[in-house]
């Protein structure tokens, strides 16, 4: 995955096809966060009766966990946000706004 950095490095907007490749990276990113939730889920599922290991966090630790992965989901988010807005100037001429 190429990592385009968040926003141009200078003044100039950057092309439709920079931002593109930024936004595939950031959606990317958005799908790693996704996998984490998935993995909590499956942490707090039902137990399963074969489970060789039981584990046991406790409401704090989950707390912590949670914590972290939504504020690095809302980071991420607004990493694609502002991809998109950027992406959206570069395709309309990076003038005027039109109204919708």
């Amino acid at each position: 995955m190429a990592h385009a950095p968040s926003f141009p490095e200078s003044s100039e907007t950057p092309s439709a096809g920079l931002l593109a490749l930024r936004a595939c990276d950031d959606i990317d990113s958005l799908r790693v966060v996704q996998r984490a939730y998935a993995c909590l889920e499956k942490l707090i599922g039902p137990p399963h009766p074969n489970d060789a290991e039981e584990i046991y966090p406790n409401r704090t630790e989950f707390s912590a966990l949670m914590g972290l992965i939504n504020e690095e989901l809302q980071r991420r988010i607004e990493s694609v946000d502002a991809t998109m807005q950027s992406l959206h100037v570069a395709l309309s001429g990076g003038g005027a706004k039109t109204a919708p």
